[in-house]
């Protein structure tokens, strides 16, 4: 690949981080002006069979849990949330559009997308990565 090539590469791969940086930031904020207007959030939900358990987003705190379906699900969560203030994690939504970056000058679109979906693979090492781009670990980590 040649310098400018890879410079494209490169320079792509940092603004997708930095998107994603800052996504993951509009998301944090929206979920911290929730809880500041009274709601919990919570994630979980059926996990095998009948199985359910419900916990707390922030500090991974077991709300509840049973082995009685979606009906057993329903009737404890209405118990202990009687004015219907939490909200599941899944429920908050933050970007109603998918990003698609305008790839660096010389860097074909399709090239742009597939390496979106690289930093996004769980095969992917964030120190493969940030010595790639030239950043830390650390900057990587924060934005994926």
């Amino acid at each position: 690949m040649t310098d400018d090539a890879t410079d494209a590469v490169r320079g792509h791969l940092r603004r997708v981080l930095l998107h994603n940086r800052d996504l993951k930031q509009r998301r944090l904020d929206r979920i911290a002006a929730e809880e500041a207007a009274g709601h919990r959030i919570v994630s979980g939900g059926r996990a095998h069979g009948a199985q359910w358990s419900l916990q707390d987003w922030r500090t991974g705190e077991t709300i509840a849990s049973g082995q009685q379906g979606i009906d057993e699900f329903d009737e404890v969560r209405e118990r202990l949330d009687p004015d219907d203030t939490w909200l599941h994690i899944d429920e908050i939504s933050f970007d109603p559009e998918p990003y698609r970056p305008i790839p660096a000058d010389g860097l074909p679109g399709d090239l742009g997308i597939v390496l979106q979906q690289w930093i996004s693979g769980t095969g992917t090492s964030s120190a493969a990565l940030a010595a790639f781009i030239g950043w830390t670990e650390e900057q990587v980590d924060e934005a994926r």
